[in-house]
């Protein structure tokens, strides 16, 4: 992987860990865990250059989506998507294909996909996976998430949905994530 996608997981963690996202969910209730943050940054010439969404789950855990556009001193600008999960557990690192993660929406059949792993959270990279994880979310209730520590141990956690709001967000990321690839530098 790129030092430019390495800054970008970076990043993701940072955020996750305490950089503050506004709140751009109108709809959410005080203090419940069904709402969604949501924020586009733009850069110095006001052009969109990173975008995340973000809900809390049970028992401190997070769910991040990331689009941001990674420009390198000798490389390319490149888009960099992925969704994390953040929780308290120690998880430990994985090779760079990562893990067999497991996941369930609502009632409907386990999906497995390789997660790559880093201390507290597990990341799904790649456009094509992460748009589609995005896209089955829209009108889920529930989702949980299996990470596996670094004995292989399941840390499942679970978030509440709102499948309009979800629907609401991830049509809003897709869009946005597509206007941060095509912009030009």
């Amino acid at each position: 992987m790129s030092s430019a996608l390495h800054r970008i997981a970076a990043l993701v963690v940072a955020c996750a860990l305490g950089a503050a996202i506004p709140d751009l969910s109108a709809t959410a209730a005080s203090g419940t865990l069904r709402a969604w943050n949501y924020a586009l940054q733009a850069d110095q010439s006001g052009a969109p250059n990173r975008a995340l969404a973000q809900i809390r789950g049970e028992g401190g855990s997070s769910l991040w989506f990331s689009c941001t556009k990674v420009t390198g001193e000798d490389e390319p600008p490149q888009v960099a998507i992925a969704a994390t999960v953040m929780q308290k557990a120690y998880l430990g690192p994985s090779d760079h294909r990562g893990r067999s993660t497991v996941y369930w929406l609502d009632e409907r059949p386990p999906e497995v996909s390789h997660w790559v792993y880093r201390d507290r959270y597990g990341q799904l990279r790649g456009e094509d996976e992460v748009m589609s994880f995005a896209a089955s979310l829209a009108t889920a209730q529930t989702l949980i998430v299996e990470l596996a520590n670094f004995r292989l141990e399941p840390q499942s956690v679970k978030f509440a949905l709102d499948p309009d709001e979800t629907r609401a967000v991830t049509e809003r990321f897709s869009k946005d994530c597509r206007s941060i690839a095509t912009v030009k530098d």
